[in-house]
């Protein structure tokens, strides 16, 4: 275990998280249980062994290929990006439950040449199933001239077509005059209107002020991990996260145009919102638009968050899952919906026997129930 790893779980056995919860006026105890894990088909389980991260689960009314349960996700075991490419899998469940067992359909996207990819979604929309995902610095962003895009393709049989132009271009390349920023972490595009909508995550990596500081400063503080122990202790993340990015197209073949970002409401100052889907569920007989919110990178809890006008969000003040309830660490990405009145929760975390692996987990309560518990 590095030092940094050991110097965090210390953190958290001596209790100063929970201090920082209790001052923040939050609970460390979510509403939910951790579920049950689940199993997933993996073709190349000698180099990936099993890892799931960023999973996005979808469930179609009308079957796709004679299947209404469909997850898209990336592998990343030991952290190594370099296996982060999205595969799409299927399963069936009876009624008023969830898939545990997933079964391996396609790799969507196989590793570049340099760069990585990472953070995928899907869509169903006129009977074809589009899957997009994000790239980081590969042959297909320099093409275009950027860092970050997101790219999308159409899957039938088994066969891959990719579109022709990227969904979403992040087009703020300048560092210093950004931070490092990114509006299109952890997409999710939904249908709206006969129009297209996607949702992400807004946040700059870096304060510009360490821009200005000599670059033998930054080099220490990066070499050493001293970001992840001020971040630890609550003194400094040099994360910020500004809240959802909007972007709006006309069609999934075309690029898309971002709109705004606009700042979550309610949300705690231990918090630094980093992954998120979304998805439509009624209350009180209202359809109404949900994010479900990975909080921040390290010690990470799970919130809701609901939005009564598809745009701006506001969080529960309740947690759904946390390490401290479910008695694990290393959460993320979590993705969610609702079918037949109960709420599917899907989330990855490691634990420590084996902190390399991220492990695909599922807990699910009726959807009423959990409203009301939140409030």
């Amino acid at each position: 275990m590095d030092k940094t790893l050991f110097f965090i779980k210390m953190v958290e056995k001596v209790g100063y998280r929970r201090l920082l919860y209790f001052l923040h006026g939050m609970t460390t105890m979510g509403v939910m249980h951790s579920g049950k894990q689940c199993e997933i088909e993996d073709p190349t389980f000698e180099i990936t062994h099993g890892d799931v991260v960023h999973p996005c689960v979808r469930y179609f009314d009308e079957p796709f290929e004679g299947h209404h349960w469909w997850m898209v996700y990336t592998p990343l075991y030991n952290g190594n990006d370099a296996l982060e490419n999205p595969r799409l899998c299927f399963a069936d469940a009876k009624q008023r439950e969830a898939p545990l067992k997933w079964n391996f359909y396609c790799t969507i996207k196989e590793r570049p040449e340099f760069g990585y990819n990472s953070d995928p979604t899907m869509l169903l929309y006129e009977d074809k199933l589009y899957v997009f995902w994000r790239e980081f610095e590969t042959p297909n962003t320099a093409r275009i001239h950027c860092k970050y895009a997101t790219f999308g393709c159409i899957v039938m049989n088994k066969t891959v077509k990719y579109l022709p132009k990227a969904t979403l271009i992040e087009e703020r390349t300048d560092y210093k005059k950004h931070g490092g920023s990114d509006r299109e972490i952890s997409p999710t595009i939904i249908s709206v209107n006969n129009a297209f909508r996607a949702y992400a995550m807004d946040v700059t990596f870096t304060p510009k002020c360490m821009y200005h500081l000599p670059h033998f400063v930054t080099d220490l503080l990066y070499r050493h991990n001293l970001m992840a122990i001020t971040t630890a202790l609550g003194f400094f993340n040099p994360r910020k996260s500004y809240g959802v990015a909007i972007w709006k197209g006309d069609r999934l073949e075309n690029n898309f145009a971002y709109i705004k970002t606009t700042r979550f409401k309610g949300v705690s100052g231990i918090y630094q919102p980093w992954h998120m889907d979304i998805f439509i569920a009624k209350e009180d007989g209202k359809e109404k638009t949900y994010a479900i919110v990975q909080t921040s990178v390290e010690f990470a809890d799970i919130c809701l968050a609901y939005s009564n006008d598809g745009e701006e969000f506001t969080f529960f003040p309740k947690p759904l899952i946390t390490s401290k309830k479910i008695g694990k660490s290393g959460i993320y990405k979590p993705t969610a919906l609702v079918v037949d009145g109960y709420f599917y929760l899907y989330y990855t975390a490691r634990d420590d026997e084996f902190n390399n692996i991220n492990r695909l987990y599922m807990t699910s309560a009726k959807w009423p129930d959990i409203l009301q518990i939140l409030r």
